[in-house]
């Protein structure tokens, strides 16, 4: 369980090196290489400032131990708006207390008052998240009938 004193906000320019600090933990558990720091905080600046879309991190004390990112997308063969989260991190040591389940209510609230027809994410198998069923727990399903694919850029 969460601490008391934790908080899910909305993400703060001032949250920015803590959340690059994070993915560059993470990137360093899956064994990748950490992403080039200027590039991270551009993304990070982008999620807090764009109207399409929401930056939410887990705080304690001034310390962030998470955070989530969403897009809201509108999708017109849906005939509405699909919030799709790209990004959720959760410090090591802080996980299994109930934050990431806590940043991802915070946003399907937040899509359920703009509307959205559906919450969508991608997670791969691989993931220590996907193995121990975190995100079927929370009522996500896996497609049979879709493939994602993906074609790099750079």
């Amino acid at each position: 369980m969460a601490d008391a004193a934790e908080e899910i906000r909305r993400g703060r320019e001032e949250d920015c090196v803590a959340i690059i600090e994070l993915v560059e933990a993470l990137r360093r558990e899956d064994g990748g290489i950490p992403p080039d720091r200027d590039s991270a905080a551009d993304a990070v600046r982008s999620c807090l400032t764009s109207p399409g879309s929401g930056l939410y991190v887990a705080a304690r004390g001034g310390k962030v131990d998470g955070f989530i990112v969403v897009h809201w997308i509108p999708f017109p063969m849906l005939a509405g708006s699909e919030a799709y989260i790209s990004d959720l991190i959760v410090e090591r040591i802080q996980r299994g207390r109930g934050i990431g389940r806590r940043l991802v209510a915070v946003v399907e609230s937040e899509a359920r008052g703009r509307g959205c027809v559906r919450l969508m994410l991608n997670n791969r198998v691989a993931a220590e998240s996907f193995k121990r069923a975190f995100y079927s727990k929370l009522g996500f399903r896996a497609r049979d009938d879709f493939a994602n694919l993906v074609k790099p850029l750079l």
